[in-house]
């Protein structure tokens, strides 16, 4: 699916009434294969403590100059995001850098983090799309798409570990919609079993950081359908030459062929 905004054919889905039941249907995703990356962002994500450490810190103008996540960030030896010292943390930061943990993570078998098909130079341009760059904005998915490590999906086939980029409804006396950068969990259904929300991980005031939380959807501030886009990660990986035998691993070679020469004589 191309970028961009989001069809009115989500808010028909995530209103589209379960009729198996709950207990039968919890889930949309119950059944499908969780895709590798998937299981890595989960497992990267349960290794953050949920007990208020990472509390969220959204600095105001003049306040500080951090990108979010819990800690400093290097590929290939560059730093490519920067902590702050009380370890505080913002969504799409802390979102970022479990994305740079997990595709640290999966590059290990394919070559380490010089296989990555993004240049320590190329993050900078990267982390700007991840962190929005306009109101309604896609974010992530834009970020993955740019860089061919991933793509938008629809919301039915979200699956624990995607990215979304939550766009709210504006609420009464605002001017202007908020926005969320989280990870899929689930989805969450009411008693007759329809979609009325998402159970995500994220870091927010109301958690005191890190932690699990539902959101539901609607008008007056809940999450908007229209400007939610999902996104997978779809990880790529440049093949890395293999180095050259040194100088050190040639001798043995050559000390035999002095021991043959010496017999001749």
């Amino acid at each position: 699916m191309k970028m961009g905004i989001l069809t009115v054919m989500i808010l028909t889905f995530f209103m589209v009434d379960s009729t198996q039941g709950k207990d039968k249907a919890s889930s949309k995703w119950e059944g499908k294969k969780i895709p590798e990356f998937n299981q890595i962002v989960l497992e990267t994500i349960k290794q953050y403590p949920v007990d208020g450490t990472h509390g969220y810190w959204w600095p105001k103008e003049g306040e500080g100059n951090y990108d979010g996540g819990t800690e400093d960030v290097f590929f290939e030896g560059k730093q490519v995001m920067k902590g702050e010292e009380k370890k505080r943390t913002y969504c799409c930061g802390l979102t970022l850098e479990a994305f740079l943990k997990s595709y640290k993570k999966w590059l290990e078998k394919r070559g380490g983090e010089k296989a990555s098909v993004v240049s320590p130079d190329q993050w900078a341009r990267f982390k700007k799309l991840w962190f929005v760059e306009k109101l309604n904005g896609p974010g992530p998915s834009a970020a993955l798409e740019e860089f061919g490590l991933g793509k938008t999906i629809e919301p039915d086939e979200a699956i624990p570990g995607d990215f979304i980029q939550i766009w709210r409804t504006v609420p009464e006396g605002k001017k202007s919609p908020s926005g969320h950068s989280v990870i899929f969990i689930d989805w969450e259904r009411n008693a007759a079993g329809r979609i009325s929300g998402i159970r995500y991980w994220s870091t927010q005031p109301g958690t005191n950081g890190i932690h699990e939380r539902v959101e539901t959807l609607g008008s007056d501030g809940g999450i908007n359908g229209e400007f939610t886009y999902f996104a997978r990660v779809e990880p790529k990986a440049n093949k890395v030459k293999e180095e050259t035998k040194t100088k050190t691993e040639s001798k043995p070679k050559e000390e035999k062929s002095e021991k043959k020469k010496e017999k001749i004589k």
